[in-house]
């Protein structure tokens, strides 16, 4: 009987910890997330800042937008973001080919999602 309750503690004190640990994980990350609009690209976008100098955009797809838009929205607002030249954009998803519209029309894409980092001043 003593070697049951042994257990049931055990197990009671390892579920309390890994509780512990993931809530303790989650309040040290910090996200600010942001949903607009741009009126010049006459685009929606998110952006998410991750850390100082760090940051996620995400571009969202309509029919009317296509991705040199797109593209030329993340690098406007990059310099905006970042303040001078140098930072490091990383295209994650959804990027096109050159003969995409071509190639499958009635596509549904996905949102373009790109990776900021400003130079440290």
């Amino acid at each position: 009987m003593d070697r049951i309750k042994f257990k049931c503690v055990v197990t009671v004190l390892s579920i309390n910890f890994l509780f512990a640990c993931a809530t303790a994980t989650k309040q040290n990350i910090t996200v600010k997330e942001n949903s607009a609009w741009d009126f010049d690209h006459q685009l929606q976008y998110k952006k998410i800042q991750l850390d100082n100098g760090h940051y996620q955009f995400e571009v969202i797809t309509n029919n009317k937008t296509n991705f040199q838009r797109m593209s030329a929205f993340l690098l406007r607002q990059s310099y905006l973001i970042c303040r001078q030249y140098g930072y490091s954009l990383t295209i994650v998803k959804g990027v096109e080919r050159y003969d995409f519209k071509r190639q499958s029309p009635n596509l549904i894409r996905s949102n373009l999602v790109a990776n900021l980092e400003c130079p440290s001043k």
